[in-house]
């Protein structure tokens, strides 16, 4: 329903169920009006199979997101944007780094999305934002973010804009040699 009427919609892997043909449906009507898939596997609503296979794993997330990814370029639908979010700052961005490795394995390049659920409030949420984020900024990787704070939806830009301007500003990429 949300997809007749939004610009983007976002799937959890972890609670969607593929095996009724749902996916395909909510495919065809994002391809008939533009819409933008993103694919945001959380750490925390692994599907059960996934998590017998995998456990509480970036693994997993991986695991996750791939098969969702595998179905949408089945479908050829590239409008796709993927997230891999987790509370836990070191499982997050191993998850992206691991997601893409494997996307580049398989031939794929799709937008990402940065986040930290749930990261908390005051400082304790800025500085778990600025290391999940701003690691994988640093690694050049990253599409669009989200800063997720437990406080007024409004405390979130402005720290976002800072993360941001502070990683451009900052950022030097070396090439690594003898790895």
């Amino acid at each position: 329903i949300a997809a007749e009427s939004v610009d983007k919609v976002r799937i959890n892997p972890g609670n969607f169920r593929t095996s009724n043909g749902e996916l395909e449906q909510l495919i065809e009507i994002c391809r008939r009006r533009g819409v933008a898939l993103r694919i945001g596997v959380n750490h925390g609503s692994l599907a059960k199979r996934i998590f017998d296979e995998y456990g509480d794993t970036p693994e997993g997330m991986v695991a996750s997101a791939m098969e969702f990814l595998r179905m949408c370029r089945e479908a050829d639908f590239h409008n796709v944007v993927v997230s891999m979010k987790s509370s836990n700052t070191r499982v997050m961005v191993h998850a992206y780094r691991l997601l893409v490795e494997a996307m580049e394995r398989e031939g794929m390049t799709y937008p990402l999305h940065l986040g930290v659920t749930e990261a908390g409030e005051g400082e304790d949420g800025r500085i778990k934002s600025a290391v999940g984020i701003g690691a994988l900024l640093y690694d050049g990787l990253g599409d669009t973010i989200r800063v997720s704070l437990s406080e007024a939806p409004e405390a979130e830009i402005p720290v976002a804009k800072s993360l941001v301007d502070y990683v451009t500003a900052h950022a030097i990429h070396l090439p690594i040699e003898g790895v």
